[in-house]
């Protein structure tokens, strides 16, 4: 299966599915008005990419600003993830990024972390 790659756009972040290396790269801000619109696509390739993956997935969250629609999707990435970690007993480590002054982000990523115990969470410094 192709890797997925989306520029990034004003209200959009860059996406960066890579099958070969299965790093998978979320980066920039979110924060468009219709967040399900853009990460439908992306959600779908996921379904369909996890059906034939049984590798190790690495993903990078390395956003700056998303907003509630986004976090939504971002929740049903990680879901997804959860699901698929669980069901091919493989590990999905989630590397999240954030400024070491951004406590509203690094609190993002620890409600993430407490949500999906299958998978592998990083908090690092953007």
């Amino acid at each position: 299966m192709k890797s997925l790659i989306i520029t990034q756009e004003k209200y959009t972040p860059y996406i960066s599915f890579n099958t070969d290396t299965n790093i998978f790269d979320i980066a920039g801000e979110s924060y468009s008005e219709d967040a399900f619109v853009f990460y439908q696509a992306l959600l779908k390739w996921l379904s369909d990419y996890l059906k034939v993956n049984q590798r190790p997935i690495t993903l990078n969250f390395r956003l700056l600003y998303f907003n509630t629609s986004s976090s939504q999707a971002i929740f049903h990435i990680l879901e997804m993830l959860e699901d698929y970690a669980e069901r091919e007993n493989v590990d999905v480590q989630v590397n999240w990024y954030a400024k070491p002054n951004d406590s509203s982000m690094m609190e993002d990523g620890l409600y993430y972390q407490d949500n999906f115990d299958a998978l592998s969470f990083n908090m690092q410094a953007l």
